[in-house]
């Protein structure tokens, strides 16, 4: 089995079915450093990338990029606009391409960590959910199981949130509390998290748990 649009609209799918439980877990964040909606937002990013028929397109390229337009026109916060980043890198790196083996998988997170370090002007090591991405692309890096990829992403995912969290947030609007972030998930992170254990039914899944909630 390599990744189609059908591995993508269930990625979607579940995506969607958790927010219910993670759009206050995730404001509440937010909350601590920043706005509190990034909840919110990404509920409602993620609803409109659901109601998008991925299957439906002729190609993977396509579905990526649908999915791009469709977010481009419900968001235009920072970290909605690295999702939509994120989408776009992934429709030219598939584009005209029905499916990809799972070995791309390592290589398109990076990709994606890099267009979005180019596009918010970021670095690694600031705390924010470059470093989630950083980290996710290691884990599948020369990774081509999807089992033994799903449990490497979610360890990931949580051994990158107790890396960062005693260091204090050095980038957007975190960085103006940056003693008080420390000890604190960033939100992105956190967020990105959460989706990828969420996508991966993931038993480290902690929302209601997490040091924010």
């Amino acid at each position: 089995m390599r990744i189609n649009q059908d591995t993508l609209a269930t990625a979607l799918e579940r995506a969607h079915a958790a927010m219910p439980r993670l759009t206050d877990v995730l404001n509440a964040a937010d909350a601590k450093l920043g706005d509190g909606d990034t909840g919110t937002m990404l509920a409602r990013l993620i609803a409109t990338f659901a109601a998008v028929d991925v299957r439906a397109t002729p190609d993977l390229g396509t579905a990526f990029m649908a999915l791009a337009k469709a977010g481009a026109a419900s968001t235009g916060s920072s970290l909605g606009t690295l999702v939509i980043t994120a989408m776009m890198t992934a429709g030219k790196a598939s584009a005209s391409q029905s499916s990809l083996g799972w070995d791309r998988l390592g290589p398109l997170i990076a990709a994606i960590r890099d267009a979005a370090m180019a596009r918010g002007k970021a670095e690694l090591g600031a705390k924010t959910i470059i470093d989630g991405l950083d980290a996710l692309a290691q884990a599948l890096a020369g990774q081509d199981d999807p089992a033994v990829m799903a449990k490497a992403a979610a360890e990931a995912m949580q051994a990158v949130l107790d890396d960062f969290r005693p260091r204090p947030c050095t980038m957007g609007r975190a960085r103006m509390f940056a003693d008080r972030s420390i000890g604190l998930d960033d939100p992105g992170m956190l967020a990105l998290a959460e989706l990828v254990w969420a996508i991966v039914g993931s038993q480290e899944a902690r929302h209601g748990e997490t040091a924010l909630a």
